[in-house]
């Protein structure tokens, strides 16, 4: 959905140019610029981008964190590593670490039938498991019929209308991208732990782990540092984008750098989970039939899995209206870049593999 064109106000050619000049953090304009700043700065000109915030980690060390832009226009409010963007659907793979996390306690199982959890479910849900949930192997619709991005509905609400429609494909038998089975996973967390979705996961997750800033999307809570998001739509036009109302499990938290580098580092020390089932999450994969970049992919719990240039890959976008987000992963070499940005159009995964081609060579 775009803003009507009563909406969207011209820029003058010179301001927009000067405006892109702007675009270099104004810290970075007295200090000596190095590749990855000239790669960045560069990419945003191209391709318009309002404000962009990044955290590499190379070698298993933090290189580099940093915000450039804007992260409101109209207020001339500069990024920083502290800016809370909406990160779309890298949320996936942190929900599926709060169910594995129930795995390692003994309180669920992959195999578990989603039935267990949905006893009023249609007889042909019954061979989905959790791991199917997980892969997007289930054969159920990418959305339920009932959602609303415009509405706050209760997560079994928007599950239980799904239960009409027929799967797309049998249950297991191949892969397609099925947001609906991550609402599905939030109500699992939410039976089993006893609390809302969003306090598990603030209170279990996050704050447990020093993020502080993570969190369920909210457009009514204070959320300082807040970017607000935007749309190119067209030359020398940029509108604010539309704000989703809904708490969407698949695409569910706001999250900024700093958060974003801790939690990788949680990764790669192998804390909230095992080194064993943080492994499991991309070598327990499906094929999902799709080339990306020339190169076959498959998909684990919440995370594609591919190479790049003979290197292992493992990494996931998130797409909403006016941000585009992208996580980035080289696991044999501990080598990690998180972008994030309130900018649509923005092609991040490519830029994640152009930054990742930067790092690697320096």
């Amino acid at each position: 959905m775009r803003p009507s064109a009563n909406n969207i106000s011209p820029i003058p050619s010179l301001l927009f140019v000067f405006s892109c000049l702007l675009l270099i953090s104004p810290l970075s304009l007295f200090a000596q610029k190095d590749r990855i700043d000239t790669f960045i700065e560069n990419s945003m000109s191209r391709e318009r981008i309002a404000g962009f915030a990044v955290g590499i980690i190379k070698d298993g060390k933090v290189i580099k964190t940093k915000g450039y832009g804007y992260a409101n226009l109209e207020l001339n409010i500069p990024v920083t590593t502290s800016t809370v963007f909406k990160v779309g659907s890298i949320s996936k793979h942190i929900i599926a670490v709060a169910i594995l996390q129930f795995i390692q306690e003994g309180k669920l199982q992959l195999d578990d039938p989603a039935t267990k959890f949905f006893p009023d479910a249609p007889p042909h849900w019954g061979k989905i498991t959790i791991r199917h949930l997980l892969n997007h192997s289930s054969g159920l619709k990418r959305e339920s019929p009932a959602f609303d991005p415009m509405a706050i509905q209760p997560d079994s609400f928007v599950i239980r209308a799904a239960y009409k429609d027929s799967l797309v494909f049998p249950t297991g038998s191949k892969w397609q991208y099925c947001n609906l089975g991550y609402f599905m996973l939030a109500d699992i967390i939410r039976q089993i732990s006893g609390k809302s979705f969003a306090d598990y996961m603030k209170q279990e997750i996050f704050e447990k782990n020093g993020l502080m800033a993570t969190r369920v999307t909210s457009l009514k809570d204070m959320v300082y540092g807040r970017a607000n998001g935007y749309v190119n739509a067209g030359k020398d036009t940029v509108v604010n984008a539309l704000n989703y109302v809904a708490l969407r499990p698949s695409g569910a938290f706001l999250s900024n750098i700093d958060d974003m580098v801790k939690w990788e580092m949680l990764i790669q020390g192998g804390k909230i989970l095992s080194r064993d089932n943080w492994d499991q999450m991309w070598t327990d994969t499906t094929t999902t039939g799709g080339i990306d970049n020339g190169v076959s992919f498959s998909y684990g719990y919440g995370w594609y899995v591919s190479t790049y240039k003979n290197r292992k890959v493992v990494y996931h976008g998130g797409v909403l209206p006016g941000f585009r987000a992208m996580y980035y992963r080289l696991p044999e070499e501990r080598t990690t870049i998180i972008i994030l940005t309130n900018s649509e159009p923005t092609d991040t995964r490519a830029l994640g593999r152009e930054l990742t081609d930067v790092v690697m060579d320096m």
